[in-house]
């Protein structure tokens, strides 16, 4: 993925892939502002708009996002957002952009912004966010056709930019124009340096009215068009037109019910859109899965290539960019100790995959997994230096923030005719709300709606044992099936037991079992077994209900209502495609024992859905946690009035 890039005449970013200049060598914020935004009618375009989106074809060194973020901070509509899409196949590096950058002075705290959130060259959609600036910048890596093609969203206005189509031929070739075309709304416009007859050609031919107009500087000439109108676009994904959009200046309530890392995420997402939702918390925040002392942060261990995996890549991703932003983080590291032949060949076929986060770690040998660890190791170990321990208690305060939270039992949000009905703390009438997130963990099982999806209650206990002299030695978290970490005010943590059955009858939610401590210090591995003392009196620990579904995947979408999802398993569409009904009943649960990675993400593409914003994943990893999916194996095995009661 190198652009082999090289240096001329000092600062001047020049391509040895496709020999070419990143930008004009006489000024290239000029020349970005005369064809894109200029071309693109900016600043007039997203005047009066609460929401714009732009798009690019070849974000190179970043310079048309800064010049669109200045025009943008100097004349942005009183609450807009903007959203910034744009693809490359071969990134620079941060250091790289910020140096050809440097050149304009005036872009300086710009840039300086970006190269502080840049992401690491990984392929897939990286989302990135500006939230001072009311700015996101969604930057997809990889093969233009490819990424293009996974995008889900509505393009305002594009940049074609890319190197020249004598140079870079694939930037231009049909089948990317074609996807250009199916991205931009009716009345759309875009802008490109190039007036190539091939390229005015295919996008008049896809439904662009063209126009040639003066270039830069010694380019004679420049294309600028606009989409006219055409179809709904036939190929969108059935299951992703499940949620209901809405327009965010006339999303007047939004009520969340649950207070854990699910709820706190949605809060996040939508605070950062200007919406301010009411938080329902039956127990109080983090008294559920979420208020555990420290939460493991470390990917989940793919050796295949599945939309379920990416997705699980793309959430670590995009969840230690968010951590590295907020409270209770301890980037400490984490040592996957790959005990058998199996666990080895695992990790070694996870690693073939660049986009796994696998790749980005160091496999070890034992000897090396031991001086990494602090400790002596018995085997071999995958580090994964960006993964650690959370303080959820500290993170979830800090991003539900000032959010009204109204602590009631969770019942009382209730199904009306009309819609949904929010109940204050007295259990009088606050309202009706436009929307309401399920994000209750085990909860999520209560409701009248949610009857069908298949939730199941996992019992997980922690242990909290006192530091030994030997155990202080470790230096970061040791992973198995089973986790340590280093010690931690005094204690290290130990887990997690995975009970789906009640053994002991009564409240075996919350109940702390001295059994299960001696479940846990018993199912460490024999080379660490002396790092912990045997449980006894010193030891703490801490129990609750976690949620899963029976695939381990979480649920983010949906949730339709049974007679109407029974109904489309009835009367399909043509050619037997269910059309789920749309819905104002979110749900966000299932997360098993990898919420604190799944969440953040899962939630930013379920309010990116419910604003009809870009997505921040492909498509095909969007869709994965849609609650419908449970229905639809049902359906193709003859089950379906059997699954929906």
């Amino acid at each position: 993925m190198s652009a082999d890039m090289a240096w001329k005449e000092g600062d001047s970013p020049f391509s040895g892939r496709f020999g070419d200049v990143y930008f004009s060598a006489d000024d290239g914020l000029a020349e970005s502002r005369h064809v894109f935004l200029k071309g693109n009618g900016l600043p007039l375009a997203w005047a009066g708009r609460s929401d714009f989106t732009i798009a690019e074809t070849g974000f190179g060194t970043g310079l048309n996002f800064c010049a669109v973020v200045q025009l943008w901070l100097e004349i942005r509509p009183r609450g807009g957002l903007l959203h910034y899409v744009s693809v490359e196949g071969y990134p620079l590096s941060a250091d790289e952009c910020f140096r050809a950058l440097a050149r304009w002075p005036e872009l300086g705290a710009i840039a300086g912004a970006l190269r502080q959130r840049y992401p690491k060259p990984v392929p897939g959609m990286h989302r990135i966010h500006f939230q001072e600036w009311g700015v996101v910048l969604t930057l997809a890596i990889g093969e233009v056709g490819a990424m293009l093609s996974g995008l889900h969203g509505r393009i305002d206005a594009w940049f074609l930019d890319g190197f020249a189509p004598s140079k870079n031929p694939e930037m231009w070739r049909d089948e990317v124009l074609s996807e250009v075309a199916r991205l931009a709304v009716p009345g759309g416009s875009l802008a490109t340096f190039t007036a190539a007859g091939a390229v005015r050609r295919s996008l008049a031919t896809l439904g662009f009215e063209i126009c040639k107009v003066p270039g830069f500087g010694r380019k004679r000439e420049m294309v600028v068009a606009r989409k006219l109108p055409s179809l709904p676009d036939s190929r969108a994904s059935l299951s992703a037109r499940a949620v209901t959009v809405r327009e965010r200046s006339r999303l007047d309530r939004v009520a969340i019910v649950g207070g854990g890392i699910a709820g706190a995420s949605l809060v996040r997402a939508l605070r950062r859109r200007g919406i301010d939702p009411v938080l329902y918390d039956g127990a109080g925040q983090c008294a559920g899965a979420s208020g555990n002392a420290f939460a493991l942060v470390t990917p989940r261990m793919d050796a295949g290539d599945s939309a379920v995996a990416r997705f699980f890549a793309a959430a670590y991703r995009y969840a230690i960019a968010q951590y590295d932003e907020g409270a209770g983080w301890d980037p400490c590291g984490v040592m996957v100790m790959l005990e058998d032949e199996d666990t080895l060949l695992r990790a070694r076929k996870a690693q073939g995959f660049t986009w796994q986060p696998a790749a980005s770690g160091n496999l070890l040998d034992r000897s090396q997994a031991s001086q990494e660890a602090g400790i002596e190791l018995g085997c071999p170990g995958l580090f994964y230096r960006s993964a650690g321990l959370l303080q959820p208690t500290r993170l979830i305060r800090d991003w539900i923030g000032s959010t009204t939270i109204i602590e009631t039992d969770i019942d009382r949000v209730l199904r009306t005719a009309r819609g949904y009905s929010l109940l204050d703390s007295n259990g009088g009438q606050a309202g009706e709300a436009d929307v309401v997130f399920l994000a209750a963990g085990d909860g999520n099982r209560r409701f009248a709606e949610t009857h069908w999806i298949p939730l199941t209650p996992v019992r997980g206990q922690v242990s909290e044992a006192p530091a030994t002299g030997a155990g202080r030695a470790l230096k970061c978290a040791l992973s198995w099936s089973g986790y340590l970490s280093p010690v931690r005010d005094g204690r290290h943590m130990l887990g997690a037991t995975n009970d789906r059955t009640n053994r002991i009858g009564g409240d075996w939610g919350w109940a702390v079992l001295e059994e299960d401590h001696r479940h846990n210090h018993g199912n460490m591995p024999e080379s660490l077994a002396h790092l912990v003392d045997k449980p006894d009196a010193a030891w703490s620990g801490r129990a609750r209900l976690r949620s899963a579904t029976p695939d381990r995947v979480p649920l983010f979408g949906a949730v339709p209502d049974v007679a109407s999802l029974a109904d489309a398993f009835r009367r399909p569409a043509g050619r037997g495609y269910v059309t789920f009904p749309e819905g104002d009943l979110l749900i966000l649960g299932g997360l098993g024992s990898r919420g604190f990675v799944t969440a953040p993400l899962a939630a930013e593409l379920l309010v990116a859905r419910l604003l009809g914003e870009v997505w921040p994943v492909e498509q095909s990893l969007g869709i994965t946690g849609d609650p419908a999916r449970f229905a639809s194996r049902a359906h193709r095995h003859s089950r379906i009035d059997e699954f929906l009661g």
